[in-house]
């Protein structure tokens, strides 16, 4: 099943190659990160350290203001596969449902974000930062087909997080290749950084718009499309259709002679 869901990833990322571009707008947040300092920008990542000055509630207005956009866009990103499949046109999805969901998806990415902080801050303080980093990224893991669920299924984001552990009890083996395709990619992205700012360029700029336009919406688009299969009536013909090879046409070699012509000469 996976070589199928990487497949038509591939397949859906080059079609829908206008979503991902479309994440190219948050670029215009990159000055911003420059400008307050609490920005910090590496490994196609931004962190934001907590400041209670004036600069610093700007910046955090700023920072949601930033999720917010990436959350629509993920979702947008989400939505592309299920248009592909269910043949939805945006016009009739977007009062439905694609506001409502990115509003949820950011909700979760906050309340997600909040819940890291404090539990880094508890792991420094106890000096357990290790093992509260672990447990972080298992649940991180266990609720990435969250934006998935909100998109697909309408589903609340409590509802939303228990099917994506649900779904990763059920599918275990495919949902650790994905985050594994993922991790692998990610560390590519880390390493093209490493090599970009030795030869004296701007490296955490180039793995911030790597990041954005490839890795998330390929990522999106890979859970998609994994999550989306879970339901037979999908699955047995995206799989067929995965699947199947057009027959080659056989190719008849054989050699025209000139007709005789009536002089009877060649």
């Amino acid at each position: 099943m996976f070589d199928i869901v990487i497949k038509r990833s591939f397949e859906e990322f080059k079609e829908n190659s206008k979503v991902s571009l479309s994440f190219a707008v948050l670029f215009i947040f990159v000055a911003f990160f420059l400008f307050f300092e609490q920005f910090f920008i590496s490994s196609g990542s931004v962190f934001l350290s907590i400041d209670t000055s004036i600069l610093g509630i700007i910046g955090i207005i700023v920072g949601l203001v930033f999720l917010y956009a990436f959350s629509f866009f993920v979702s947008l990103a989400v939505y592309s596969i299920q248009r592909d499949i269910h043949r939805l046109s945006l016009d009739d999805y977007w009062n439905v449902l694609l506001k409502d969901a990115s509003l949820k998806i950011f909700f979760f990415y906050l309340f997600f974000s909040v819940i890291c902080y404090f539990g880094l801050i508890v792991g420094l303080y106890f000096g357990l930062i290790l093992p509260i980093v672990v447990l972080l990224l298992i649940i991180s893991s266990l609720l990435m087909y969250v934006p998935q669920s909100i998109v697909f299924e309408e589903k609340s984001i409590y509802d939303a997080m228990i099917e994506s552990v649900s779904f990763w009890r059920s599918n275990f083996v495919l949902s650790i290749l994905i985050l594994l395709t993922s991790s692998v990619l990610l560390f590519v992205i880390i390493l093209f950084e490493f090599i970009i700012d030795i030869l004296g360029f701007p490296g955490a700029i180039v793995s911030f718009a790597l990041l954005m336009i490839c890795l998330v919406p390929f990522n999106e688009q890979m859970k998609s499309y994994a999550y989306i299969l879970k339901c037979e009536l999908i699955r047995a013909p995206e799989v067929h259709q995965a699947r199947y090879h057009k027959p080659k046409e056989d190719i008849v070699k054989s050699i025209r002679l000139r007709e005789k012509n009536p002089k009877g000469k060649l």
